[in-house]
């Protein structure tokens, strides 16, 4: 690892390619809570995150910065704050809640990873990460089997029968939902059986993010359908909207094992926000022309 002011720790929740994790010099939490074996208890997980940022410490890394998805996503983040407050004594470690999970995660650590590479203080490249996580969003079409899809059908307090009766319906008629991953929660945006009518509101979210924000960056997230990685790609051939398709990453297994085979997303942010750099950090740049292609560093 290069001389630099902070290191930086993840786990394999923000989809990364391992050729990217590398590029981006982190460490990676290698035994995940959501594994295709059996799943870590929030203790051991938390160990996990103990022994890394001790290990780090130890090689005289004492800034580290460990950058997560959402609690409403999977339990990293909470393990990795107790960790944290754990190694007091040892490193200044902050958790850098994504606010949202999957690529949009892997966005803000790979642009984390791009103010390490041009020197950023540890301070700027915290509060850079930590601006970033307020504007990435995870659209997601979960698959109908998926519990992370179907938990968001329930509203208010239904009963047993009604729940029951739901994921019934939901099971036999193929009904999916399109989720919002952002802020830290998780809204449903639509249901339907039909997965190119969801695609669409999904283009059509874009397009609203976009009028709002300006040019959008975004990457497509999916897990091993083709049909279903179509059905998303075609709405995103449009001009309704300005944006750079950062490109597509496979989910890794602790995040199909969330949101099930076949599910499709894209993760988001407007471009201005994605490109900012240390010298634009206090600023609202009117130039949004800075995206520069899948992954590139600034």
């Amino acid at each position: 690892m290069l001389d630099r002011d902070f290191a930086i720790v993840c786990d394999r929740g923000c989809d990364l390619p391992p050729l990217y994790i590398e590029r981006t010099q982190a460490t990676l939490v290698g035994a995940v809570a959501q594994t295709l074996g059996t799943p870590l208890s929030a203790d051991e997980l938390t160990q996990e995150f103990v022994d890394a940022y001790r290990g780090l410490a130890r090689k005289g890394r004492e800034h580290i910065v460990s950058v997560h998805s959402c609690a409403a996503f999977s339990p990293e983040v909470l393990c990795a704050r107790e960790a944290a407050a754990a190694v007091s004594d040892v490193a200044d470690v902050r958790v850098v809640d994504s606010g949202s999970a999957s690529a949009a995660t892997g966005m803000v650590l790979f642009r984390l990873a791009c103010h390490w590479a041009d020197g950023a203080s540890f301070e700027d490249a915290v509060s850079m990460a930590e601006d970033l996580s307020r504007h990435v969003r995870l659209l997601v079409i979960p698959a109908a089997t998926s519990r992370f899809g179907r938990r968001r059908a329930h509203r208010g307090r239904i009963g047993l029968i009604g729940r029951a009766t739901s994921s019934l319906r939901v099971r036999i008629s193929g009904e999916r939902s399109l989720l919002l991953v952002s802020g830290g929660e998780v809204t449903q945006l639509a249901r339907s059986a039909d997965l190119a009518d969801l695609t669409g509101r999904l283009a059509h979210a874009m397009s609203s993010v976009s009028a709002c924000e300006g040019p959008l960056v975004y990457a497509c997230v999916e897990t091993g359908s083709r049909r279903a990685l179509r059905a998303l790609q075609k709405p995103l051939d449009t001009n309704e909207f300005e944006a750079t398709n950062l490109g597509t990453l496979r989910a890794t297994p602790p995040v199909e094992e969330v949101i099930g085979a076949g599910a499709v997303g894209v993760a988001l942010a407007a471009s201005r926000d994605y490109w900012r750099d240390t010298a634009e950090k206090n600023q609202d740049p009117s130039d949004a022309s800075r995206a520069q292609g899948p992954l590139r560093t600034s």
